[in-house]
C-alpha cells in the first residue's frame, strides 16, 4: 500500500511516494495478493461492527460479471466500481451482494467532503471525537449494524478503487466489514483533498 499511514487517530496527509506498479490485466488486479510497501501510508482502522446475529440474506440474484473499470477521473464511476469489487469479493466468499443504497452513498460522499473541507482524515471528528460515519448512519435509521472503511492514496479514479480494495482485503478489520454477514447495503464516496484521493465505504444491515 502506498501513500497512506495506517492509524486509528487523525493523521495529517503523508507526502506521496513512488507508486507501486499495478497488475497489467483486470484478472491479475482482482486476483493478485497485494503486498504492502515500506512507503508512508494513511488509512484508518475500521469502525467496530456491533456483535449481533448476521442479517438475513436478502432475496437477490447473483451479481453479474464485473464491468470494466471506468475512464480515468470518473469519480462516480469509480464509486460504483468499488461497489462492484466489494460484491466480487463477497461472491467469491459465497455471500450475497450488497445493494447500493443512495442514503449510504450520500453519507459516504459527505464523509470524504468533510475530510477535505476541514483538513483531517479518519473516522472520528477531530474536535469532538465522535465517530462520524456511525453517527450519520444511525441518525439515518440504520441502527447498530453499521461499519466504515476508509483509505487514502495518490492514485486517482479508477485506480483508487483497486488499490483500496487490495489493501482492505489484507487487513482483517477491513475485510471483515467487506465480508460481513451483518450487512446488506453499502455506499461509497471518493474525493480529492489536494494531495491525495480519499475513499470511504459505509456499510449497514437491517
Amino acid at each position: 500500500m502506498e501513500g497512506i499511514v495506517v492509524t486509528a487517530q487523525v493523521e495529517l496527509v503523508a507526502a506521496p511516494t513512488e507508486p507501486v506498479a499495478q497488475p497489467t490485466s483486470m484478472a491479475a488486479k482482482l486476483q493478485a495478493a497485494p503486498q504492502p510497501t515500506p512507503a508512508p501510508v494513511i488509512a484508518a482502522a475500521v469502525a467496530a461492527v456491533v456483535e449481533a446475529p448476521p442479517a438475513q440474506a436478502p432475496p437477490v440474484e447473483a451479481p453479474p460479471a464485473i464491468a470494466p473499470p471506468p475512464v480515468s477521473g470518473d469519480v462516480a464511476g469509480a464509486e460504483q466500481y468499488t461497489i462492484d469489487l466489494i460484491n466480487l469479493r463477497r461472491s467469491e466468499a459465497g455471500l450475497w451482494p450488497l445493494a447500493r443504497n443512495e442514503t449510504l452513498m450520500a453519507i459516504a460522499r459527505g464523509r470524504v467532503a468533510d475530510m477535505v473541507a476541514r483538513g483531517y482524515t479518519g473516522h472520528d471528528d477531530p474536535v469532538t471525537g465522535v465517530s462520524l460515519g456511525r453517527a450519520a448512519m444511525q441518525a439515518a435509521g440504520f441502527g447498530d449494524r453499521v461499519g466504515e472503511n476508509w483509505y487514502g492514496t495518490i492514485k486517482g479514479p479508477p485506480s483508487i478503487a483497486e488499490v483500496a480494495m487490495g489493501w482492505f482485503m489484507t487487513d482483517p478489520p477491513h475485510y471483515r466489514n467487506i465480508l460481513s454477514g451483518n450487512f446488506i447495503s453499502v455506499g461509497v464516496g471518493i474525493a480529492y483533498n489536494g494531495r491525495q484521493w480519499l475513499l470511504v465505504q459505509d456499510f449497514a444491515g437491517q
